[in-house]
């Protein structure tokens, strides 16, 4: 009560501008228990932020078999001369390997909505600091979470579109009984600009994930250090 006491005393004994200052750099006694809050609530957000781009970059990693097996099956499939017997049989094989990439991107979607719920409590935890700057570095710590956030769940809504797309294809040559008409093979050709477009953008979002997880990384950082 003391300690609470001289520090209100010394706040009015600087005057208006020193009761911002007070204000701006946490009080004299600091926010250590916000603080340690707010960096465990940042752990788990962190765990799950995690989980979730594991989760996103494994539909379209090198090493995704199903996925090395699907581009395979379709260059044959589309490329080549075959029996429509034959092109029927490797359209279906196509289709069980896009199931589970279809699956896949599902799995990414799911934790997504539970990622949000983090962010959520994560918002929740940067509003009880009483220091403007902690309150500061903190909302910005949440605003990239959430920038974050939105570009995983473009990510897999990029990929959800190339899963469609695909789809569509080995459905329609499924219809044909394995036949490629010419009228499909113009479709196809029409939308070759398109996947390329989309496969430059999905680069484009996973390397910008990428530097934003380290300018949190970086951030969140500087917090630890300065607010404990």
């Amino acid at each position: 009560m003391r300690a609470a006491f001289v520090t209100i005393v010394l706040a009015l004994l600087l005057g208006g501008g020193g009761t911002f200052l007070w204000l701006y750099y946490g009080g004299f006694g600091g926010e250590q228990g916000s603080a340690v809050a707010f960096i465990d609530m940042y752990g788990e957000y962190a765990e799950v932020a995690d989980r979730v781009e594991t989760l996103v970059h494994m539909p379209g990693t090198a090493g995704n078999r199903d996925r090395a097996e699907l581009f395979a099956l379709l260059e044959t499939i589309l490329t080549e001369q075959i029996e429509d017997a034959r092109r029927d049989s490797l359209a279906r094989l196509a289709y069980s390997n896009l199931e589970v990439l279809r699956n896949e991107v599902d799995a990414a979607q799911s934790a997504q909505a539970e990622l949000y719920e983090v962010l959520q409590d994560l918002d929740n935890a940067s509003r009880q600091f009483k220091a403007i700057d902690l309150q500061n570095h903190t909302g910005r710590l949440v605003d990239l979470a959430r920038q974050r956030a939105a570009l995983s769940a473009r990510i897999t809504s990029v990929q959800s579109e190339i899963n469609d797309q695909t789809y569509a294809i080995i459905t329609r040559i499924l219809a044909d009984s394995g036949a490629l008409t010419s009228d499909h093979a113009m479709q196809i050709n029409a939308v070759t600009d398109e996947a390329a477009e989309r496969h430059e953008l999905l680069t484009t979002l996973h390397a910008d994930l990428d530097a934003l997880k380290q300018e949190m990384q970086g951030s969140f950082a500087d917090f630890a250090q300065t607010a404990i």
